[in-house]
């Protein structure tokens, strides 16, 4: 993996060599390409630092629950002060120490932007630091002592582990730290000596004005000039530092380490780099997903639930089936078996068609007196050789007259048991024997 710092929008590329220690100064993301990402050992993936200018920082009082409660909405509208992008286009990160809470938002802009620039060049940012983090941890804490980077592109300032700031304007910062005493200040980069390439109409220009070296001689002296720019304003900016620190009576210690890059990138809680396939899949659509996973699990234990009552039912069926053939057959072996059972109970079935007649006949000739007269029939019993029916009577001699109604018809019928009720109604039973009517006996004869 790569360490890439991006100083400024517009500055050139430096590039960490963890071997030498050293950044080496890159003109831009195509020369990036050219000199890292060719070859069988090129590395393809980095780790970008981008300006802290482009970071917002809000430190809030609220605890752990109450930003757990605003959630990601919340803490984008806590931004909306300091930030000119819409919040709601606001990547937020938050870091801890102390019960102290520190909230760090960049704009998704800015983001898909430096995101854009390294695939153009054929590689993939896997992790997007604020370049603060770069400088050493102050030894030193409670803004006693800082640590300070300066050069022509940026001004970064480090106060603690957990806070660092882009520098705008130096003496307003020293005002909002009353405590400090020291800064410790970090040798700059050297300055870039890369310098624009000239458009081939320029150099073909040069070359048939001058073929002897024009072109050459012009290069060397445009990055002499540049170089010597840029060391000049480097001096003046360190000479004005010195200065601005002495008038305040802050001591001014020089370091010759330079900004270092943190060892896994990835993991810190400030990494502002999120995969395309997390990226894409936005909060509305989690929540469908959660709430259709919630609905199919429910539909499963409710489909459980019943498989399991319907297994119930049909064990207690079949127990009841078992003890009512036992009951029926005591000495036969009864089959749990569906059709083993209507194999068995089929010859025990009677299925006599002689009787089944003459039962219809006999009723077919009782229906129509019940309906002629007063009676209410209410139940009805077949028996092999009888039938049973109840009837209901406004008096006991209605059902008296009807017994003998059917007995001159020449139905057998006899009254066998009679009740009256609180409503003063009476219940009699009437049995007819079957085999005793005459005239279903003789019909098979007279067919």
């Amino acid at each position: 993996m790569l360490h890439v710092w991006l100083r400024a929008q517009h500055s050139p590329l430096a590039v960490w060599h963890a071997d030498t220690k050293q950044w080496q100064s890159v003109g831009g993301w195509q020369q990036l390409y050219d000199i890292y990402n060719k070859g069988k050992n090129s590395d393809r993936t980095l780790c970008l630092y981008f300006p802290s200018s482009h970071l917002l920082q809000v430190d809030t009082e609220l605890n752990a629950a109450q930003l757990k409660q605003l959630g990601n909405t919340g803490k984008q509208y806590l931004f909306e002060e300091t930030s000119l992008a819409p919040v709601e286009q606001l990547a937020v990160r938050q870091i801890s120490h102390a019960n102290m809470y520190h909230l760090y938002a960049l704009a998704q802009n800015d983001i898909e932007m430096w995101e854009q620039s390294a695939t153009l060049v054929g590689m993939s940012i896997s992790a997007l630091l604020p370049d603060f983090l770069l400088l050493p941890i102050p030894e030193e804490g409670a803004g006693q002592q800082v640590v300070l980077y300066q050069d022509e592109y940026t001004a970064l300032l480090r106060q603690s582990p957990r806070q660092g700031l882009a520098v705008s304007y130096l003496p307003l910062i020293i005002e909002r730290l009353p405590h400090l005493s020291e800064v410790c200040l970090l040798s700059a980069l050297p300055p870039s000596d890369q310098t624009p390439i000239d458009s081939p109409v320029d150099v073909f220009t040069d070359m048939v004005d001058n073929p002897a070296d024009l072109m050459v001689n012009s290069r060397v002296a445009l990055q002499g000039s540049t170089l010597e720019s840029a060391k000049a304003a480097e001096a003046q900016i360190a000479t004005e530092t010195a200065a601005l620190l002495a008038e305040q009576q802050i001591l001014l210690t020089p370091l010759s380490t330079p900004p270092t890059p943190i060892e896994t990138p990835e993991r810190h809680a400030l990494n502002f780099f999120v995969k395309s396939s997390d990226s894409k899949l936005s909060p509305y659509l989690r929540v469908a997903m959660m709430v259709a996973l919630s609905a199919l699990v429910l539909q499963v234990a409710a489909d459980g639930l019943q498989v399991y009552r319907y297994n119930t039912a049909a064990n207690a069926t079949q127990t009841a089936v078992a003890a009512q053939y036992q009951s029926w057959f005591p000495n036969e072996r009864f089959d749990t078996s569906r059709t083993k059972l209507q194999v068995q109970m089929q010859p025990k079935l009677r299925s006599d068609s002689q009787e089944s007649a003459s039962h219809l006949a006999v009723l077919a000739r009782i229906s129509p007196l019940i309906k002629q007269s007063s009676l209410q029939a209410q139940a009805l019993v077949m028996e092999p050789t009888a039938l049973s029916f109840t009837l209901i009577a406004p008096d006991r001699g209605s059902l008296d007259q009807f017994a003998s109604t059917l007995t001159s018809q020449g139905i057998p019928a006899n009254l066998a048991r009679v009740d009256s009720n609180e409503q003063g109604q009476f219940t009699g039973q009437i049995t007819v024997s079957i085999a005793d009517d005459p005239t279903v006996t003789n019909s098979p004869t007279q067919s």
